[in-house]
């Protein structure tokens, strides 16, 4: 009786451990192209390598800069027509975009932690250390990025919008996710679907495959490109069809037709990362070495 029951469980345990790996089985995310976030590797300036971060200091505040190789990818760019007040779609068509030179950039949007390392006051409507700083506009980060220059001797500057969107994409590394590291927007994104109407501090989320975080949603990030776009989405945008062509929460997809010119624009939803050239970064760390 006993070996029968043994036999039992035995064969209900199976059947639970199967169940277990198969429920829904159709609904389940992929994980395979789940990238490593926990695994920071500092750059080998012998042979760098896309991925790899370089970390500088402000006073004990650290900047972490993700190195990425130069390359190209192709942008999907739609094309209007004026109707009434507003416009319409007439098509899309991929453009060439090609990177000419390696670079770094922010791992996180600047903070506030990293803003009062360099300036005096915080702009930012909710404050928080890691939280990423907001309500500045292109003047305010010109004379914030002049004076962290002039602080760590290396050249930082604002991405252009070419640069921030093959990041997004995960540069050389893509695996063409729809948004900034995944198919599922929840998974990478602060949004106005799970951000309860507000920032949240960086680095909570999945990052891509740059390990890079919040490219898509928590603040839309400045660029340089003429006076400035916007990209990225925010916090507060909502998910439609149409979003992709208004404020960029989808990677896969780019306004850029006509460029929305924001150099005085600002907001509680509207902050910005850093990029810089990696020959800086590199004799700062032969420099360093030396040193030791």
């Amino acid at each position: 009786m006993k070996k029968q029951t043994k036999t039992l469980i035995a064969s209900i345990a199976m059947v639970l451990a199967f169940t277990a790996c198969t429920k829904d089985e159709n609904n389940t995310k992929p994980s395979s192209d789940t990238p490593d976030e926990d695994v920071v590797e500092e750059i080998d300036w012998e042979n760098p390598q896309t991925g790899q971060v370089a970390s500088i200091y402000v006073d004990n505040v650290k900047f972490d800069m993700v190195y990425v190789k130069k390359g190209s990818y192709k942008q999907l760019v739609p094309y209007y027509h004026n109707a009434g007040l507003g416009r319409v779609l007439d098509s899309v068509v991929y453009r060439d975009r090609i990177i000419e030179e390696d670079f770094l950039i922010g791992r996180y949007e600047v903070t506030q932690r990293q803003w009062l390392s360099v300036c005096t006051y915080n702009p930012s409507e909710v404050k928080g250390h890691d939280l990423p700083v907001t309500n500045i506009n292109l003047s305010q980060m010109t004379r914030f990025v002049d004076t962290l220059n002039m602080k760590t001797g290396e050249e930082f500057r604002i991405p252009t919008t070419w640069e921030w969107q093959y990041a997004a994409i995960g540069g050389k590394k893509s695996l063409h996710f729809l948004y900034a590291g995944s198919n599922y927007i929840g998974e990478v994104a602060w949004y106005a679907g799970n951000s309860g109407g507000t920032v949240h501090p960086v680095g909570q989320l999945r990052c891509n495959e740059l390990g890079l975080y919040d490219m898509c949603g928590n603040v839309s990030e400045h660029t340089a490109f003429g006076c400035g776009t916007i990209r990225g989405g925010s916090f507060d945008t909502e998910l439609t069809e149409q979003v992709s062509y208004s404020n960029d929460l989808k990677v896969k997809e780019w306004y850029d037709n006509h460029p929305t010119n924001v150099p005085l624009v600002q907001g509680k939803a509207l902050g910005f990362r850093l990029v810089m050239a990696p020959s800086q970064a590199y004799h700062k760390a032969k420099h360093e070495k030396r040193k030791k």
